[in-house]
């Protein structure tokens, strides 16, 4: 019988903390789009990239995310499990599926004070389900796998360290023609602060309710 993180207990917890959490994110990114204010600095890169290659922000993630998923298999191979593949096929379709949705909830043309409110929404909830879905520590998305990486070979702290991520997807954004304005220094600021503390308060807690007390949990 398996145990630890593979026991089903820990898998029936886990998997559903990923997908509530990649959902969590398909929201935020939906809302900061709908917004038009500019992207977190992820989505943005990811609407250059859709630009350059003729493609959808769906498809672009994609390919984000296998670039990535390249990068951490050389890295760090252990760094990769079940949620990194869980978030390298949903989060796009996700984004699709809730896009409607937000679309009614703003209206046909939203006015300022309606985007500026989808925009610190949906900067908050991207934070919120990057923290829920890592939490679960059950195999990072490739980005953010890459991120946790790099911080640990830097020996910064996570949340530092997004902020200087974030800050080299501005750059790519803006040269493949990506949405850069307020809300990308918004994303830039707020993500990882809210990521990281949200992690280390969630993840022993999903720890105890698998029944994986005895893990581990670096701060991050």
């Amino acid at each position: 019988m398996a145990r630890g993180k593979y026991s089903l207990r820990s898998i029936a917890l886990r998997v559903p903390v990923i997908l509530v959490g990649v959902l969590i994110q398909a929201f935020g990114m939906a809302s900061i789009i709908m917004a038009n204010l500019g992207s977190d600095p992820i989505t943005a890169f990811a609407q250059g990239l859709g630009n350059v290659l003729g493609l959808s922000f769906g498809n672009a993630m994609i390919i984000y995310n296998i670039v990535f998923l390249l990068a951490v298999l050389f890295l760090d191979r252990k760094t990769i499990g079940v949620g990194t593949v869980l978030h390298a096929v949903t989060v796009g379709a996700f984004v699709d599926m809730v896009t409607p949705w937000v679309g009614k909830m703003a209206g046909p043309a939203p006015v300022l004070s309606v985007k500026i409110m989808l925009l610190l929404a949906g900067t908050v909830l991207l934070a919120v389900g990057l923290g829920f879905y890592q939490s679960a520590e059950f195999g990072l998305g490739s980005p953010d796998a890459f991120n946790q990486i790099i911080a640990r070979k830097l020996k910064m702290q996570l949340r530092w360290w997004r902020m200087i991520f974030d800050g080299l997807m501005i750059v790519g954004a803006l040269i493949m023609g990506g949405v850069v304005h307020a809300g990308t220094l918004l994303g830039m600021l707020m993500v990882g602060p809210i990521m990281g503390p949200l992690i280390n308060k969630m993840a022993p807690l999903v720890n105890k309710w698998s029944g994986n007390e005895d893990l581990i949990v670096e701060v991050k």
